[in-house]
């Protein structure tokens, strides 16, 4: 089965990270940092902070935000609808894709945000 990942199911503006970190219940694992509210659109959108704390190079930054996109746009099916933000946390640096799907879906079943 194919999933996407389109524009709209991204966070994009400041405001709606801004009103995540103000207003959403926060989870933590070992791989990334969880912020979740309710949805003001009805949609399923996500999106994903990784500043230069969390590595000088980009290619860092950039392998780890590409981890957390895939592995939502893989679990996007099960999600329930609402607005999240990732954030990365150093030991993503030495995972596999599967280990750091495997983290998000644990993580999202902490938050109570998985159908299965």
């Amino acid at each position: 089965m194919k999933y996407s990942l389109n524009k709209s199911d991204k966070l994009l503006l400041k405001s709606e990270f801004e009103r995540l970190k103000e207003h959403g219940t926060r989870y933590a694992s070992g791989d990334c940092v969880l912020s979740v509210s309710g949805s003001p659109d009805g949609r399923l959108r996500c999106g994903v902070i990784c500043g230069k704390k969390f590595s000088k190079k980009a290619v860092v930054r950039n392998r780890a935000r590409r981890l957390l996109w895939e592995s939502f746009r893989l679990l996007k099916p099960k999600i329930a609808i609402c607005h999240m933000v990732l954030i990365p946390r150093q030991p993503i640096k030495g995972r596999k894709q599967q280990e750091v799907q495997t983290s998000l879906q644990a993580l999202l079943r902490k938050a109570g945000l998985t159908t299965d």
